[in-house]
């Protein structure tokens, strides 16, 4: 499913839309576990076990840590066990509760010089783990701008849209989301139905962890974005369209990517979206 620009600004019923930037942090500390209330859900903590097994038709998922690297159930996978009948584990979920929400009345650049004022206005504790996520949000909004792989911050989804068009070179840019389709619970078990290619030159907006809506956009390289209909094992009734993003070469990728999902340094890697991520293309 692809939309306008236009959709993007608007919002609206379209705002399901979703994407993701590689969903792997990389952190020493245990994550809090998510806010109904917080900006904390927007974080893609995710979770490994230490052994996962790799099969040909199911994705692996378990809900223990494995050294620095969390991901969570179901969501990054092997290209190669991408294909019609792959299940996903139990557990898999692509709804995210409690997201920021837009606000219009902030004009504070997001720059690290700016975290007192911002951590002050929104009555963060200045020692809490909600103001480390702020300040992280922020060094990552200034890093070097690398011209293969231009970034931006932005609270304005037009801003959003400018940065999109401007980096994929196109007026005809549209954006990709994930939709559910009814009530999504966490014993809900997915088959893949479908399997269709979008492109191969996307801009990619995930969520920062933040008090108010905020998005890291940026274009990837040697990717490769497709949309993934998932239907509910139970009644074959699609609960799921998809949006992935999968990484065509990880050679530079840590080698734990490769114990985790028991496979080769170089291979494709892929990751399913879950909400309020957008893709462009």
């Amino acid at each position: 499913m692809g939309y306008g620009i236009s959709s993007v600004i608007a919002g609206g019923e379209k705002n399901a839309f979703t994407m993701a930037v590689d969903p792997v942090t990389r952190n020493d500390r245990a994550e809090p576990p998510p806010s109904q209330n917080g900006f904390d859900a927007s974080s893609y903590a995710e979770h490994w076990g230490r052994n996962p097994s790799a099969s040909a038709s199911l994705v692996p998922g378990t809900q223990t840590r494995h050294w620095h690297i969390k991901v969570k159930t179901g969501m990054l996978f092997l290209k190669k066990i991408l294909h019609v009948g792959t299940i996903l584990p139990e557990g898999t979920m692509f709804a995210r509760a409690g997201m920021p929400k837009p606000d219009s009345s902030v004009s504070t650049p997001l720059e690290p010089k700016y975290f007192a004022t911002i951590v002050s206005r929104f009555k963060i504790p200045y020692n809490s783990m909600k103001a480390k996520q702020v300040a992280e949000t922020l060094r990552s909004c200034v890093k070097p701008i690398n011209r293969e792989e231009p970034h931006v911050c932005t609270s304005s989804r037009k801003a959003m849209a400018r940065f999109a068009t401007t980096a994929l070179g196109s007026n005809l840019t549209q954006a990709a989301f994930t939709r559910i389709h009814g009530h999504e619970s966490p014993t809900t078990r997915y088959v893949v139905e479908q399997i269709a290619q979008l492109s191969n030159h996307t801009v990619a907006c995930h969520p920062m962890d933040f008090p108010y809506e905020v998005f890291y956009c940026h274009r990837p390289k040697e990717v490769q974005s497709l949309r993934v209909q998932l239907n509910d094992m139970k009644n074959g009734m699609t609960h799921v369209t998809a949006t992935v993003m999968c990484h065509m070469n990880t050679s530079n990728w840590d080698k734990e990517y490769f114990e985790l999902l028991g496979g080769e340094r170089g291979e494709p890697v892929c990751h399913y979206m879950p909400q309020n991520y957008i893709m462009f293309y």
